[in-house]
């Protein structure tokens, strides 16, 4: 989930000029910015689908087709994370997918890339309408709508019931308890923690600053003068995360991936913060190591419920389309009821509904309403190009507090500091 976003300001003449002069020429498309533009055909349309999973996609064609007769899905595998350079350099082509998906992250560059087709009211209205209000931020900029929520993830409390039952502990549902039950349980000649998690990813830290009031870029986390690094919110959250590492006692470096995650699996740990991409293996650890488990929303910090990032895989529709009709016909699809039930039963996503009940099984599945539950407290992540310089100034700011090598106030200056620094190397 470590976030890296870069601003590629890539202008369509320059991505024009990538593709050779002669025959390709010919096949090269700029890019459609009127969201209402119809094919006017009655003819059978030809609809290039990317998507990264081939069971997924093997799901979601015939249904496609069997709701628009006169569309012809062509599928190509290509993954999430690929989509948006590929589309930069395949797209002036005439190459590139009509539709494609792409995690939050890739966003903010691709509306700067200018490759996004603007969804038009009709189809924001219906994002307004059905998609939690976290994953209706990373689609929208100044009330235009670049792509449809399909997925949401956020962090939440993993535990362990049987760990916890066997230590006479109640689930925590605020630090306060957390320290409680560590100061018990903990032993660190064994290594023997009660929770874990990733103190030097800026991703999941997040939550320790907005249970202190932290607002990044502002209330609707949409201004890029309101970074607000340096501020008293900020100092009070790393204050906090600073006295957890009484009960975490590891270095950030040890405190990785297998660490906190591969731990928790093997039935040796009794909380750790992790997502949704953490479910599946942990149903499979419990049947091995044989333990209860569930999820469930982050522990109160003096009596705040901290709020999350919220992070969505969202469909868009590319600005070279030539059938822009048919294409957003294809992406609101994938986020109907049916479209968003074929991804749930093959690919187990969270639908980033604000109603997940109409998809039959969600609401049923504890682990996922444990997920959705944090939801409920999420932010949406800002596609702001700014963003891309927050990571690694709030990552080593994390980082120093942690190991003791600043206080919070010197991190939180110097995070200041190496975020304007690091946009002005951009500028």
């Amino acid at each position: 989930m470590k976030k890296s976003l870069s601003m590629l300001l890539v202008a369509g003449a320059t991505l024009t000029g990538l593709v050779a002069c002669g025959e390709q020429e010919a096949n090269q498309t700029t890019p459609n910015t009127d969201a209402n533009n119809s094919t006017n055909t009655t003819e059978k349309v030809e609809i290039k689908l990317w998507l990264d999973d081939d069971d997924y996609a093997a799901a979601i064609e015939p249904a496609i087709e069997a709701a628009y007769p006169n569309i012809d899905i062509v599928y190509e595998k290509v993954g999430a994370v690929d989509a948006r350079t590929k589309l930069e350099l395949d797209g002036p082509a005439g190459l590139g997918g009509d539709v494609f998906i792409q995690p939050h992250d890739g966003m903010s560059e691709s509306i700067l890339s200018n490759i996004l087709l603007p969804l038009g009211s009709d189809l924001g209205n219906m994002i307004e309408e059905r998609m939690l209000e976290g994953a209706v931020g990373t689609v929208k900029v100044d009330n235009t709508y670049y792509g449809i929520p399909l997925a949401t993830e956020s962090l939440a409390l993993f535990y362990n019931k049987t760990l916890l039952e066997e230590n006479g502990f109640e689930v925590a549902t605020s630090f306060e308890q957390i320290k409680e039950q560590a100061a018990q349980y903990n032993d660190a000649a064994t290594n023997k923690f009660l929770l874990r998690f990733q103190p030097g990813n800026s991703y999941d830290m997040h939550f320790f600053l907005t249970g202190a009031g932290f607002q990044l870029y502002g209330e609707n986390h949409d201004d890029a003068s309101q970074v607000n690094l340096n501020t008293p919110e900020v100092v009070a959250g790393l204050e906090f995360f600073k006295s957890m590492k009484e009960y975490l006692p590891v270095p950030y470096a040890d405190l990785n991936w297998d660490t906190v995650h591969g731990e928790f699996i093997k039935g040796n740990v009794p909380y750790m913060i992790s997502g949704p991409w953490s479910i599946a293996e942990a149903k499979q650890g419990a049947i091995d190591n044989e333990f209860e488990w569930g999820v469930t929303t982050i522990p109160t910090i003096n009596g705040v419920q901290p709020e999350t990032f919220s992070g969505n895989i969202i469909a868009c529709v590319s600005a070279y389309t030539q059938h822009p009709t048919e294409a957003k016909q294809v992406a609101e699809f994938l986020a109907s009821e049916e479209g968003l039930q074929i991804m749930y039963d093959v690919q187990g996503k969270i639908p980033a509904l604000k109603d997940a009940s109409v998809i039959e099984g969600v609401t049923e599945d504890p682990y996922v309403a444990g997920i959705l539950a944090q939801a409920e407290y999420a932010q949406p992540m800002p596609i702001l190009p700014e963003m891309s310089k927050y990571w690694g100034a709030a990552e080593t700011m994390y980082r120093s507090v942690w190991e003791g090598l600043a206080t919070p106030e010197e991190a939180a200056a110097k995070a200041l500091d190496d975020y304007n620094t690091a946009l002005q190397m951009t500028e």
